[in-house]
């Protein structure tokens, strides 16, 4: 166990003998790492609330905490999985997905021009990606959560699935399920004119 795996958990443990205060120190040490994975898949107007949620579920649920592993990778999980509870909510109560990923994906998409490209084709490419970020609001929750992790943030199958609870297997069928819509959203944007690939 590393030194930090050790301070978190003798933290734990005085904030389970009794001592709630003490959680206090968990907060300041990760609400960083909190709020950058909220910041990517939650709009701005809510991602404080969902932050502070994340580490109330996470005080609530500490006893079931395993010192085994790192804290934040325990963490990491209950601020997907809030994350993924918050669209369900959305879709739920039919609220329109407006900016439903987060500022990873945003600039991905939106921001990243290529450096020789000409004016002509900065403008292209910024319309092709702007009908992609448009495609990407049309998919379900976990798509768009599986897709903004694997290509914007680069996590690889295996961090994807510990952070979505699921198996690697199906991540890459919703990845590839996500794809073909994308694809299949794309052509209608362009009427159908070319096979568009993802």
């Amino acid at each position: 166990m590393s030194r930090g795996q050790q301070a978190d958990a003798d933290v734990i443990s005085s904030v389970l003998g009794g001592d709630t205060e003490a959680f206090a120190l968990l907060i300041e040490k990760y609400k960083e790492n909190v709020f950058k994975i909220v910041s990517r898949h939650i709009p701005n107007d809510d991602k404080e609330e969902i932050a502070n949620d994340i580490f109330f579920k996470a005080f609530k649920s500490l006893k079931t905490f395993k010192s085994d592993a790192p804290f934040m990778n325990w963490l990491s999980v209950i601020s997907v999985r809030t994350c993924k509870d918050y669209w369900r909510l959305r879709y739920a109560t039919n609220e329109d997905p407006i900016s439903s990923f987060g500022e990873d994906m945003e600039t991905f998409l939106l921001e990243n021009p290529a450096e020789d490209d000409t004016p002509e084709e900065a403008l292209i490419n910024s319309e092709t990606k702007t009908l992609l970020y448009n495609a990407i609001e049309q998919l379900k929750p976990s798509e768009r959560m599986i897709i903004n992790m694997m290509y914007a943030e680069e996590k690889s199958v295996a961090e994807t699935a510990t952070l979505m609870e699921m198996t690697e297997s199906n991540v890459k069928i919703i990845a590839f399920r996500a794809r073909k819509k994308l694809a299949s959203i794309l052509n209608n944007f362009m009427g159908g004119a070319n096979e568009t690939s993802i």
